[in-house]
C-alpha cells in the first residue's frame, strides 16, 4: 500500500434559518503518488429526534419575550389568564400598551378545541399568536384568520428549542368591549361607572349589570386601556 497522508480537514454543514442541520466531514487524502482522494465521513451532528412539548415551548417563548421588553419597566407577563369568564386560557399573555396573547400547540397537542380558543382570543386581544409544532403549520395557516401571528418551534443540534416566525402579526380588527370588560374584576368596574357618574342603581347589582353600564359609558379603546391599567397593577402587587 503506498504511503499517504492527510493535508486538510474541514467541516461542510448545511444551514437552515440558523439552524445546523446536518454536517459531513471532508478529509483530503494525498497519496504519494497519483491525484488526491476525498474520503467522506459522516458527521456525528445530528438533529435531535424528539419535539419539545409544551413546557419546553412555553419556557423558550417566555425567555424570548422577557428578553425583548426587558427595558419597559411596564411590561407585565402572564401565564393562564383567563379570557371570557374562564371559558378558555391564554397560555401566555404579554400586556404593555396592548393585549397580545400567545397560544401554544406542541406537535404532542390536537388541534381539537383551536377554533374556540381563536374565536375567544379574538373578542380580547389586540394581537395573537400561536406557536406551532412543525407537525401543525399547515392546518394553523388555513384555520387562523389573517392578523394572527405564527411561530414554528423547532429543535436546534443543540437541543435547544429555536422559535421562527412563520407569518407575522396585525392587529385585531373585531375586539369585543363587553368581552374586554369581564376581564375586570367587580370593584374596578364600579369604580369606572363612578368615574363617569353613573353608578345610582348599580352599587351592590351582580357584575353583569355593572359590566353592561361600562358598556354605556365607555368606548372601546377606553374600556380596553381600563383593562390592561388593572392587569398591571395586579401584576405588581403579585410580585411584592
Amino acid at each position: 500500500m503506498p504511503d499517504r497522508k492527510i493535508v486538510d480537514v474541514s467541516v461542510a454543514i448545511e444551514q437552515d434559518a440558523g439552524d445546523v442541520t446536518g454536517g459531513t466531514i471532508l478529509a483530503h487524502i494525498e497519496p504519494k503518488h497519483g491525484k488526491p482522494k476525498t474520503r467522506v465521513a459522516q458527521s456525528a451532528e445530528r438533529k435531535p429526534d424528539w419535539s419539545p412539548g409544551d413546557f419546553e415551548i412555553r419556557r423558550a417563548l417566555l425567555d424570548r419575550l422577557k428578553a425583548a421588553h426587558r427595558r419597559e419597566p411596564d411590561t407585565a407577563f402572564f401565564e393562564e389568564l383567563g379570557l371570557c369568564r374562564g371559558q378558555v386560557r391564554a397560555d401566555v399573555a404579554v400586556v404593555n400598551g396592548a393585549l397580545h396573547g400567545y397560544e401554544i400547540k406542541s406537535d404532542r397537542d390536537s388541534l381539537r378545541r383551536l377554533g374556540a380558543q381563536v374565536a375567544h382570543y379574538g373578542r380580547v386581544f389586540d394581537r395573537a399568536t400561536l406557536v406551532v409544532g412543525p407537525k401543525y403549520v399547515a392546518a394553523a395557516e388555513e384555520l387562523l384568520p389573517h392578523w394572527w401571528e405564527i411561530q414554528v418551534a423547532e429543535v436546534a443540534t443543540s437541543g435547544a428549542v429555536l422559535l421562527r416566525r412563520r407569518r407575522p402579526s396585525r392587529k385585531n380588527p373585531d375586539r369585543n368591549a363587553r368581552s374586554l370588560v369581564e376581564m375586570l374584576w367587580l370593584q374596578d368596574a364600579v369604580e369606572l361607572v363612578e368615574a363617569r357618574g353613573g353608578a345610582r342603581g348599580y352599587r351592590g347589582r351582580p357584575r353583569r349589570f355593572v359590566w353592561d353600564r361600562v358598556c354605556e359609558l365607555y368606548a372601546l379603546d377606553e374600556i380596553a386601556s381600563a383593562v390592561r391599567l388593572q392587569l398591571k397593577s395586579r401584576s405588581a402587587r403579585r410580585a411584592q
